[in-house]
């Protein structure tokens, strides 16, 4: 329950974060530039925000962080730069190190409350400033799901409100800034999907949405927005893959994946996004096809597959052997998933989960003293992530063979 409420108070970070996926997508910067910028989002701004973005989307994450020291000197008052400054930290902790690095975490908190001084400030100056009441936006969404990580309910709230506040503030003030529809829309579904009753959180603060309304909003972002147009349609492939989802569409899933893997050839994540949405739509085959490329890709150093994707490549094989039961194999390789956590540049998080994924074959096996062992062993990591609370539903109940399909990628 408590991870449904997580879903809500972080959804509308990805407003801002994601802004890298569709600003790449069509490369018209005189038409992007034109749609976008304001009397306080100059062309220069727009141009220098726009590097930033697409180096994030690329992994470049130095070479962003030079562009948005650019934009800091030239503009030190304008909340954009220090979004940006927010941004490429979160990008070394979510894409670098899998959500693995404390003090990237703690760089991160005081990163995002920096830029909320700012953009208040800037807003006190200019409160008609559209983009800026989206960037607020993002921004207090950050601030929420760090507080969330940190199990501070109360503090994730509160800015998760402020969130939405400021992204109705945006439309409000232009109906046609499409890109702040991804936010709203991401709230809407998440809020809405959440069931009748959720604990204590939920009783205090009436949270409530409207998925359907929620799609809507992503669709008309997918559809229309600048920024945010591929970046609504990679959360729509998110949420049409969830698994035992309600909007379960994993076909249509496949075939903006492909579409998205012709535009961004060599990318490891749009790669990811092929994999999750073949997988969901039961093509086990390719998966595991995928999965081996995704492997001699990270071997033959292609592009930007680092070591870091290693494990996560050899979970994917090893999950579609797992679905066609084929125990040995899927053993070996999430073997080789957990073999990684001797490296220590690697981001431990699919590794341990590849523990646990050795634990459900022994019970698959019967063999409930070993599972247990595995279980047990994938608890003595620090739980980063959040993985205690399904591995103790397997510590209560054994993995059993209704449980194949299981889910793809760690909780």
């Amino acid at each position: 329950m408590i991870k449904n409420f997580i879903l809500i108070v972080s959804a509308i970070i990805f407003l801002n974060i994601n802004l890298a996926f569709a600003i790449a997508s069509d490369g018209k910067d005189d038409i992007f530039i034109s749609a976008v910028k304001t009397e306080t989002l100059t062309e220069d701004i727009a141009r220098l925000t726009k590097k930033v973005f697409d180096d994030i989307y690329a992994i470049r994450i130095d070479e962003a962080d030079e562009a948005v020291d650019a934009i800091i000197k030239e503009y030190p008052n304008h909340p954009f730069g220090h979004f940006g400054k927010a941004m490429t930290a979160w990008a070394r902790f979510e894409y670098q190190q899998e959500r693995s690095n404390a003090k990237l975490d703690n760089e991160y908190v005081r990163l995002t409350d920096n830029v909320a001084k700012i953009g208040e400030a800037w807003l006190k100056q200019h409160p008609k400033d559209e983009n800026a009441h989206m960037c607020l936006g993002g921004i207090y969404g950050l601030r929420a799901r760090l507080a969330v990580t940190q199990h501070r309910w109360i503090k994730a709230y509160f800015d998760g409100k402020k969130a939405v506040h400021h992204m109705l503030k945006a439309v409000k003030i232009n109906p046609k800034l499409y890109d702040a529809y991804l936010g709203l829309g991401l709230y809407e579904y998440y809020a809405g999907t959440l069931p009748g009753v959720v604990g204590v959180l939920s009783k205090i603060f009436f949270i409530s949405g409207n998925a359907k309304k929620g799609l809507q909003y992503l669709t008309l972002c997918s559809e229309k927005g600048y920024f945010n147009k591929t970046a609504a349609k990679l959360i729509l492939i998110e949420i049409y893959t969830q698994y035992k989802g309600k909007f379960s569409y994993p076909k249509l899933s496949v075939k903006w994946s492909e579409e998205l893997m012709a535009e961004y050839p060599m990318h490891p994540l749009m790669h990811f996004v092929l994999i999750a949405s073949l997988y969901e739509d039961g093509q086990i085959k390719r998966v595991k096809e995928e999965g081996l490329k995704y492997i001699k890709y990270i071997e033959d150093k292609k592009t930007i597959y680092t070591r870091n994707y290693l494990p996560r490549a050899y979970l994917t094989v090893a999950t579609g052997y797992l679905v066609e039961k084929n125990l040995n194999e899927a053993e070996k390789y999430f073997s080789k998933a957990a073999d990684t956590l001797k490296e220590k540049d690697i981001a431990p998080r699919w590794a341990v989960w590849s523990i646990v994924r050795i634990g459900n074959i022994y019970d698959l096996r019967g063999d409930r003293k070993k599972a247990i062992k595995y279980y047990d062993k994938a608890l003595s990591y620090e739980d980063e992530w959040g993985f205690a609370e399904d591995i103790k539903k397997y510590l209560k109940y054994p993995f059993t063979e209704k449980n194949i399909p299981c889910q793809l990628p760690p909780p």
